[in-house]
C-alpha cells in the first residue's frame, strides 16, 4: 500500500507541475487574432497631399452639410469644422453620413484633370478649429461687405 501511495503521489506531482495550457506559438496567436472580429473604431481619416493624416472620431460628428456645388462641411462637437471641396462628392456624403467612410484623400490637380468627370475628386480639405470660423466665408454672404 505504501508503494501505491508513492506512485500515485508522483503522478499527482506530474499533473500539478504540468502547465495547464501549452505555450502558444506565434503562428497560433496570429491565427486567433485574425479569427476575432475587429473592434470597431469609427474614425474618419483626412489624408492631405503632403502626407499628413488627421483622424476624427465619428462619435463627435454633429452635422454633415452638402452644398450642390460639391462642398461638404462637417461640424464636430468641439466646434471644429472640416470643409471638403471637389466634384461628385455625393457618394462621400453618403458614406460619411452612415459612418462608413474610412479615409477621405485630398487629390492633386493632375489627378483631377486625369480623372473622368463622373469620378469623385477632392481638390481641397480644410480644417477650421473653433474660434477661427469668423475668418472663413462658407457661401452664406452674397457679394462684397463694406
Amino acid at each position: 500500500m505504501v508503494a501505491d501511495l508513492k506512485v500515485r503521489s508522483s503522478v499527482v506531482q506530474k499533473i500539478l507541475q504540468k502547465p495547464r495550457h501549452e505555450p502558444e506559438t506565434e503562428e497560433a496567436r496570429e491565427s486567433l487574432k485574425e479569427a476575432r472580429p475587429a473592434i470597431p473604431t469609427p474614425m474618419l481619416d483626412l489624408a492631405f497631399r503632403d502626407g499628413r493624416i488627421v483622424s476624427f472620431s465619428y462619435t463627435y460628428l454633429r452635422q454633415v452639410d452638402f452644398a450642390p456645388g460639391d462642398t461638404l462641411v462637417l461640424k464636430f462637437a468641439d466646434d471644429t469644422v472640416v470643409r471638403i471641396e471637389g466634384r461628385n462628392l455625393t457618394r462621400h456624403r453618403s458614406q460619411i453620413r452612415l459612418h462608413r467612410a474610412d479615409e477621405i484623400c485630398e487629390g492633386t490637380e493632375a489627378e483631377g484633370v486625369a480623372a473622368s468627370e463622373d469620378e469623385p475628386h477632392i481638390s481641397r480639405i480644410e480644417i477650421i478649429e473653433s474660434g477661427q470660423e469668423e475668418n472663413h466665408d462658407f457661401g452664406k454672404r452674397k457679394g462684397l461687405v463694406r
